[in-house]
């Protein structure tokens, strides 16, 4: 099966193929992003095992999280640039209003990764991959679609490549009038639309100086605009953000493929300015800078195994100028040292083992350390079992605004750790073209942080370093096509996070699952589908309890010819009231119809 030869680039700095690979990974390519009708990245994550999305109304706050994380413990690459905002609470990123337009693929790998990547991937690491021009000459793509809420939304992307180079330029807008963030039914009073509009544009561009000697580029620019709500209650607060990112990357290889030099660099940056009824004249400004540059060498020395080194340097920076906590700029910095060796002792059996050593110039040195196993055979004819188990620690830093808010801020909090492992095993069947996947994990994280009453001024509330967590759950995936007519795709995890010392529940839904149903007509010209998302209760928001749900939706496509597709769907097709957080509105009822095209190439 093709899929068992992809490389997955997140699991491993070895770039190991699928069968390789000893950790929990689900690859979202093009394809299921356009039979999704997905426009934005973190609807797609919800349908991933073991990550909980909770989103609500366009552009409003969205969280991330993988295994019963927290949304800041969840790592986030695009083309290698680390992305993550050092003037929000710790350094997190937000999904809010990242597009699917540009994205050729995703990798959602679970599990401690720090030892790969650094601080902030204890849940796992969401590598993002965008699209770039695959033939010569000149491809212009063009996507729109419109439907509730006053909703408009589409962009262009053109293709080129040749000799020596190649690009990608993508511009997208989005705009919609509601609904509300806050829900009627739970807010205290009357509630109005809160209108959102978003426009970017992104790139990416390589260049092939020799058959050795590589460059790679990318980067992108968004502007939003967006009302919001102090929920569960109605307010006419608003926030602008201007966010980009920029990054680059050199490699050469040996013509032999022997020995492989990178050099990388990334920069992300992030400015919201808040107007509300406390905020200074012009706004709350929050403005944050991460900064990062390294280098990676990659060695075979023999047949059956790949050795990794490589060293990282990151600056976070903040600035903030605030009547909600106060003034305050502040930085730190992370120099780091990491290595990699996968071996494959035997046919189809793969051992990684991975160490890293961050030097934090706030919190001194602290150390990672990941090992994976596979083993890869073949069961029948057409079908293959992959057996996988993984062991690793991580950590995460704690952010600029934690540390050294004038109101919130606590200086004496330390370095968050985590250990955790997993065992599961995969299924390959080619003839009803069948994978599936389940694993079992557990992770405990130690020196948690969260926002609490402090001792110091007595009674005063701020960060704290409260204790131990533990999770632990089974993620099941299942991707099928049976008949050529018929497409399933199923995903399901059960969670149990809960206070280590004192058992408490934390509130995260223990069930989540999505089923999809895809038919096909005949050459698959056109295509209508159901998905339908489910959830137990949410207790983990503020304010109340988020009960159960399952909304179902109703999709379909229709090729008009080879390059041009008429699509449209209707979401929450029953009306369901439902909420993934409590006090936060969610979409009822809602027709969405569109229009893609490839012209040229």
């Amino acid at each position: 099966m093709e899929v068992l030869d992809e490389v997955v680039v997140s699991a491993s700095r070895a770039q190991l193929p699928a069968r390789a690979v000893g950790s929990a990974v689900t690859v979202i390519t093009r394809e299921d992003l356009e039979r999704g009708q997905i426009r934005r990245v973190a609807e797609v994550l919800q349908d991933v095992p073991g990550v909980r999305v909770t989103q609500t109304t366009p552009g409003q706050v969205t969280q991330v999280s993988i295994r019963g994380s927290r949304n800041n413990q969840v790592l986030v690459l695009i083309d290698g640039i680390k992305l993550g905002d050092p003037s929000l609470i710790s350094t997190q990123f937000q999904f809010d209003h990242l597009t699917s337009l540009d994205i050729e693929r995703i990798e959602v790998l679970r599990g401690n990764q720090s030892s790969l990547y650094g601080s902030d991937a204890i849940g796992g690491v969401i590598n993002i991959i965008t699209r770039r021009a695959t033939q010569d000459g000149l491809l212009v793509n063009l996507e729109g679609e419109g439907g509730a809420y006053g909703t408009t939304d589409g962009g262009a992307s053109v293709f080129g490549r040749g000799e020596i180079a190649d690009f990608r330029l993508t511009a997208f807008g989005f705009r919609a009038d509601g609904p509300s963030n806050a829900d009627p039914r739970t807010a205290p009073g009357p509630v109005k639309n809160d209108p959102y509009q978003a426009y970017g544009v992104s790139g990416r561009l390589g260049l092939r100086f020799t058959e050795a000697l590589n460059f790679d580029a990318t980067g992108f620019y968004s502007l939003t605009e967006l009302d919001y709500d102090n929920v569960p209650r109605e307010d006419s607060d608003s926030v602008d953000k201007d966010e980009y990112a920029l990054g680059g990357r050199l490699t050469y290889q040996t013509l032999d493929g022997a020995l492989t030099h990178e050099i990388n660099a990334g920069l992300y940056n992030a400015e919201r300015t808040y107007t509300t009824g406390f905020s200074r004249p012009g706004g709350d400004v929050y403005d944050g800078t991460l900064t990062r540059a390294g280098y990676i060498a990659t060695g075979r020395p023999m047949e059956r195994a790949t050795v990794i080194g490589g060293v990282n340097w990151e600056r976070e920076e903040t600035d903030q100028l605030t009547s909600f906590g106060g003034d305050f700029s502040a930085s730190v910095e992370t120099r780091s040292v990491f290595g990699e060796v996968a071996v494959e002792p035997l046919d189809d059996l793969t051992f990684t083992v991975a160490g890293r050593l961050d030097d934090n110039s706030r919190f001194g040195t602290f150390d990672t350390y990941r090992l994976t196993a596979a083993y890869f055979f073949n069961v029948a004819a057409d079908l293959d079992l992959k057996l996988r188990g993984s062991f690793g620690t991580g950590a995460k830093a704690p952010g600029l605004f934690q540390l050294f808010d004038p109101t919130f801020g606590n200086r004496d909090l330390q370095v968050e750790d985590s250990e955790g492992w997993d065992l599961g095993f995969d299924v390959y069947w080619a003839r009803p073209r069948l994978t599936f996947e389940a694993t079992y994990f557990r992770n405990d994280v130690t020196n948690e942080i969260a926002f609490g009453t402090r001792p110091d001024p007595p009674g005063g509330s701020g960060y704290i370093q409260f204790g131990a967590t533990e999770a632990e759950g089974v993620e099941l995936g299942l991707t099928a096509q049976p008949l050529h007519w018929l497409r399933i795709d199923q995903s399901y995890t059960w969670l149990l996070s809960q206070n280590k010392d004192t058992g408490r529940w934390l509130g995260r839904p223990r069930h989540t699952g999505t089923t999809n149903l895809t038919f096909f007509g005949p050459l698959e010209q056109w295509s209508i589908g159901t998905r339908a998302r489910y959830a137990t209760e949410n207790a983990s928001g503020f304010g109340g309890v988020a009960d159960g749900y399952v909304v179902v939706d109703l999709l379909g496509g229709y090729r008009l010819t080879d390059a041009v597709e008429f699509f449209g769907r209707v979401e929450n097709l029953f009306d369901t009231y439902y909420q993934t957080q409590y006090g936060f509105q969610t979409p009822g009822f809602s027709v969405f119809v569109g229009l893609r095209g490839s012209f040229g190439g």
